[in-house]
């Protein structure tokens, strides 16, 4: 894309725009208040930001560094007051909603993605009895085990590995080398980015009855993506000692998260990167879960409930609750214990000195 709206034909900055504010302002049906003509040639973050780029104003913080910030323009959400404006040299866009018209803008940026071309590529490997459906694009030394089912319009990059049975709904994107094992079920519309694994075996090891070793348990369940899931690079899912690991419609997982067997995870969660869930953890719906939080197993955390990054969860998360800390507890709790320890030095200096004063007496 070479501009945004009309009024210019120069070659995009590096964030892909070039676009005078008032133009801006029109694409986005937004207030400008300042100069109409300024050209912005980037989208960058505030602190970062130059006089060609676009930034973001979504809550007041933000709002108290615009005065000392380089850029030229901000996106505002409506009745957030920025001081320090001055509508002569800068300018701003106010929405109902910044981070909304960000994402609008950046959707009509983003680069075309890099995808196989349609058609299946000659060093593909797909058994006999494999099904295939229209519209497919299936790249170099993709692999697709007997039984498996491949929907409409489905993307698989280089690599791929679709085992037996496996089924691919529908316009799901598979990136490079993913791995989908045996009798797992990938949704409508999903994306897994590159180096996914679902359906290695569950983590689970018993002692030997002569207690010469460990003996593996074996996971004979499945792996279940609801629809419009995205799961980042990295990451595994499990499948289930019996029954299915399953995660729910529009869920969101990051880079290098470990999902264990037979944890269920419910709709439009978001879950940070290098997270762990044991297994038999349930998650509900619409749960936050920080980078790197472990969730010890047969936890289950309540609808709606948010887990801080590093928490360790070692027992049930009520609805709607918020947890921070090791092991994880209501974060205003955790937030006192936190400042009586960084208290702790100075009371244990002012015990000292006050022991010392009643021996000299």
């Amino acid at each position: 894309m070479n501009a945004v709206g009309t009024g210019s034909q120069s070659s995009p900055g590096a964030g892909g725009v070039r676009v005078a504010t008032g133009e801006l302002a029109t694409l986005l049906n937004a207030e400008l208040l300042g100069d109409d003509s300024i050209i912005l040639d980037g989208i960058e973050a505030m602190h970062a930001a130059g006089p060609t780029d676009l930034t973001f104003i979504s809550a007041q913080s933000y709002a108290e560094q615009w005065a000392d910030s380089g850029a030229g323009a901000a996106l505002v959400s409506s009745g957030i007051e920025v001081p320090g404006h001055d509508p002569a040299t800068r300018a701003l866009l106010v929405v109902a909603d910044a981070e909304q018209a960000m994402i609008d803008l950046l959707e009509q940026l983003a680069p075309e993605a890099s995808c196989p071309p349609p058609g299946i590529d000659p060093t593909a490997v797909i058994d006999s009895t494999a099904r295939m459906g229209e519209n497919i694009q299936i790249g170099p030394h993709v692999s697709i085990g007997p039984g498996a089912v491949v929907g409409s319009g489905v993307i698989l990059e280089e690599g791929v590995r679709i085992g037996a049975s496996a089924h691919v709904g529908d316009g799901s994107w598979l990136g490079m080398n993913v791995v989908v094992g045996e009798r797992c079920i990938v949704g409508s519309d999903c994306r897994l980015h590159a180096m996914v694994c679902l359906g290695a075996d569950g983590f689970g090891y018993r002692p030997k009855a002569d207690g010469s070793g460990l003996r593996k348990v074996p996971h004979i369940g499945t792996v279940r993506l609801g629809d419009e899931v995205e799961l980042g690079a990295g990451t595994c899912v499990d499948r289930g000692k019996f029954g299915a690991t399953a995660i729910g419609d529009g869920t969101k997982l990051d880079n290098l998260v470990q999902v264990g067997h037979n944890v269920r995870i419910g709709r439009h969660c978001v879950i940070a990167a290098q997270t762990g869930l044991a297994g038999s953890v349930v998650v509900g719906h619409w749960v936050q879960i920080g980078a790197q939080a472990g969730v010890t197993q047969h936890v289950t955390i309540g609808d709606g409930a948010r887990i801080g990054a590093k928490a360790g969860v070692i027992r049930d998360v009520a609805a709607g609750s918020s947890v921070l800390g090791i092991p994880a507890d209501e974060s205003r709790i955790t937030l006192r214990q936190i400042s009586c320890i960084r208290k702790l030095p100075e009371f244990m200096a002012a015990d000292r000195s006050q022991r010392k004063s009643e021996d000299d007496a």
